[in-house]
């Protein structure tokens, strides 16, 4: 039913169009004239719009208000409109030639006071970058955060079952990857591939991937790239806005709501406010065969934010908390080493599965706050100080199975508990530009530690983290050609405390091991933008980074989510050096062809030399009492990565759209001259679109359909099943479809959306899913959005 719905709204647009054609085709020479007056003065109105409905063919009046067309014989509907003046509209049959004069009456209009603001536009980047915003932006929302990224040329996601999405740019992710929540980076439990980040993707209104490494500007982590979560600036102007999202899914019965409600206060606009909620649920989601049991999640989450903002300086305060309860897939915990065999052989659940909103053991409940302070001062003549203070905590439980009595079990507790504590502050200065010389200086300081539960097990170590950094960024601009160079200094120190165990004389101890890591970690870059033409920009960046490991990288020992993890310290051979920092060389290439009216698009090459890669290869498998599990270990190598981005759009005709994107990545293990594990395939799409232009008072605004198609290819450049559990699965392709349109309630403009995924109910397994083997991937799915943007008071010009 839904493929024959979209192929008659497809077939339905193309006749529209082939008629249009036709019409446009034959010879209509009756002339359609007139003349546009004032009522009271009777003289000409010159530039009124003068508007031909059907067809929307318009012109304007000349210097004395005299307008004409050449039609064919019919019924025509005639709009006149001119600023400061009452529409006129006419029914007009044509058998002749005809004349028909409209004479506009003024309309009375009290003009309010208008503010003009300027708002700085920020310096284009040598990275190249892309963003989600608007209609893009729309169509992902009631996805996690990484999910919705990977609409985004060359990002794609490291996967935990259905609902764990971690972001990956240019086969690099996690710890090499900043999240930028609202301008302060995302810090929390990141010790893990199967933690997603804590970001409730309806706070932002657009989100901004920066591909490549970004070091100077957002710390030394940032080796692969940056993601921006940017949410809507407040509101400056006086009166309540709102805005409603709703999304409903068919295969795991989701459902999501998000409320945001903003003010400006007219008496006083300086002050203004927001607040925003979100809620939602999803059940077990089914493959093309069965269901996966216990993989539902559920989140509640809120922001508010209240600045005062002047001319010369502003305040923020900003606040939000993410609370997320994610199932983990049943069918990935064994009780011994033949059942997990057999699991992995098997490929799917042993049973078909249920649908169910019940969340079981093993299962995730995770919160996270952010409290930020953010102000700015122009210094006049000095330029712009900005200063931002922001502390995060975060909370992560872990439930296992429970298989024996253990006091944690019985007790409802969990297996791991862990609190992160983060402080940071920042400042920056903007100095004012001099000549073709424009830059900023600043500094920053991080304070964290991070805390188990006593009584939980320990997984990671206690630790404590300080860094202080300093940065600068220079640009040189004229004309055509921007230069930037930027410089960044990090201190480093890391301090962990565990229990190891010692066997002495048969006995076995505990003693506590501490340990302290000092790093200096710098960051260098220097890129270039040249305007190549009116519609060709070319973008050049280098870059050397320096990444200090993780706590957990180098300590990480025990179960947890279905696997079991150890980090290089721990499993290292005696007498080998420990973890060493990562240091990144990096060098991209960029070429944008924009703003014409068919072609246009983006293409990014880029290579990545890392000496000191950390990373993990499966080593088999660890039985505990609690069951037996997949063992990854953490070991290091010099490793290359290399790949393009493509990204291509084509108008044939205004109404039509045609767009593809294709990523690929190579990667290898200079050492030992090999693949690497767990690096994207080669990952191609395709989008057909077709929209339809509306009168602007019509009752439905802009309908469109598109149809997309997804295929990824096997990744056959693997090291090995050694490397892995099992060998890569086969590639794939996936049908997508889309209609929507925006409905004219009054004055609240209502936008509906219908989209179809995987319509073929394709049976296949992504490779990077660290579930894939045990299961398939999610089976056919429809998903029903909704946006209303309501407005209670009346908005002044901004």
């Amino acid at each position: 039913m839904f493929f024959r719905l979209t192929a008659a709204l497809l077939w339905a647009g193309l006749g529209l169009g082939v008629a249009h054609t036709a019409m446009a085709q034959r010879t209509c020479t009756l002339p359609l004239a007139g003349r546009v007056t004032d009522h009271e003065s009777g003289e000409g109105l010159a530039g009124a719009t003068v508007i031909l409905l059907p067809g929307q063919e318009a012109a304007q009046t000349d210097p004395e208000g005299h307008f004409h067309f050449h039609v064919c014989a019919g019924t025509y509907r005639v709009q006149v409109r001119f600023i400061g003046y009452q529409p006129e509209e006419a029914e007009l049959r044509v058998a002749a030639a005809a004349v028909r004069n409209f004479a506009l009456h003024p309309e009375t209009i009290r003009l309010q006071g208008t503010v003009v603001r300027g708002e700085r536009v920020a310096a284009p980047t040598p990275q190249a970058s892309s963003s989600l915003a608007g209609q893009a932006l729309q169509a992902t929302r009631g996805q996690a955060l990484g999910e919705a990224l990977q609409r985004v040329a060359g990002v794609t996601a490291i996967q935990t079952g259905p609902s764990v999405f971690k972001p990956m740019i240019h086969g690099l992710h996690s710890n090499r990857v900043a999240i930028m929540n609202n301008g302060v980076r995302q810090e929390g439990q990141q010790w893990g591939q199967e933690h997603g980040p804590e970001i409730d993707p309806f706070v932002a209104s657009e989100l901004t991937v920066v591909k490549g490494a970004a070091g100077v500007r957002y710390g030394s982590d940032a080796v692969g790239g940056v993601v921006l979560v940017q949410p809507r600036p407040l509101r400056d102007s006086a009166g309540v806005g709102a805005e409603l999202n709703l999304v409903g899914m068919s295969n795991n019965g989701l459902g999501a709501a998000s409320a945001t409600l903003d003010g400006n206060l007219r008496g006083l606009p300086a002050l203004s406010w927001r607040v925003q909620g979100s809620l939602k649920q999803a059940g077990n989601t089914r493959t093309p065969d069965y269901w996966l049991d216990n993989t539902g999640f559920r989140e509640r989450n809120f922001s508010a934010a209240v600045g005062w903002r002047k001319d010369r300086y502003g305040v923020e305060v900003f606040y939000s908390q993410f609370n997320s309860r994610l199932g983990i897939l049943s069918a990935a915990v064994v009780g011994n080493q033949a059942d997990l065999q057999a699991a992995i052989d098997r490929g799917r659940p042993a049973g078909e599965g249920a649908f169910s909103y019940e969340i079981d053991r093993p299962y995730q409940q995770l919160r996270h706050d952010l409290a930020k302070l953010t102000g700015f001062w122009k210094t006049g003549n000095g330029g712009r100080l900005t200063a931002t203070v922001a502390n995060q905590q975060d909370y992560r439980d872990e439930f296992d199975v429970v298989r024996t009595s253990s006091t944690a079990g019985s007790r409802g507790l969990p297996q791991l508990s862990y609190q992160n504590y983060t402080t940071t502050a920042d400042v920056a200065w903007e100095h004012p530009r001099r000549g073709s010389f424009s830059g900023s200086v600043g500094l920053s300081g991080t304070y964290q530690h991070n805390r188990y539960t006593p009584g939980s097990r320990q997984f990671i170590p206690f630790y404590t983290n300080r860094v202080g950094g300093a940065f600068l960024i220079e640009r040189w601009q004229r004309e055509r050609l921007l230069l930037e160079a930027g410089l960044r200094f990090d201190r480093r120190d890391l301090q962990t405390r565990r229990l190891a165990r010692t066997v002495t004389a048969d006995t076995l101890r505990y003693v506590v091991d501490q340990q302290r890591f000092q790093y200096w970690t710098p960051a260098a870059s220097l890129g270039a933008v040249y305007d190549a033409g009116t519609h060709l920009t070319l973008r050049a960046d280098a870059g050397l980074v320096r990444r200090a490991p993780a706590a957990n990288e180098r300590l990480a020992q025990g179960a947890h989510n279905a696997i079991y993890e150890e980090g290089y310290d721990v499993s290292r051979p005696a007498g080998a050096a420990p973890l060493a920092p990562e240091t990144s060389y990096n060098l991209g290439l960029t070429a944008t062809l924009h703003a014409n009216p068919r072609l246009n698009g983006e293409l990014t090459v880029y290579q990545n030399y890392i000496d000191g890669y950390i990373y993990q290869v499966a080593a088999g498998a660890v039985q505990t009492i609690r069951g037996v599990f997949p063992l990854w270990r953490t070991q290091q190598t010099d490793a290359v990565f290399r790949g393009a981005d493509l990204l291509l759009t084509y108008t044939p005709s205004p109404p039509w759209q045609l767009s593809g994107r294709a990523a690929v990545v190579r990667a290898r293990n200079r050492r030992l001259n090999e693949y690497l594990v767990f690096v994207p395939a080669d990952r191609f799409e395709a989008t057909a679109r077709r929209e339809w232009t509306t009168a602007p008072a019509a009752r439905v605004l802009r309908p469109f359909a598109q149809l997309s198609l997804t295929a990824v290819r096997r990744q056959d450049r693997t090291p090995g099943v050694e490397y892995d559990l099992q060998t890569a699965p086969t590639g794939y392709q996936l049908l997508g479809a889309e209609v929507g349109t925006t409905l004219r309630l009054g004055p609240v403009p209502l936008e509906l959306s219908l989209a179809g995924s995987n319509l073929l109910n394709t049976r296949y397994r992504e490779y990077l899913n660290r579930f894939r083997y045990y299961a398939h991937d999610q089976g056919r799915n429809l998903t029903l959005r909704l946006r209303a943007p309501l407005e209670f008071g009346r908005r002044a010009a901004r």
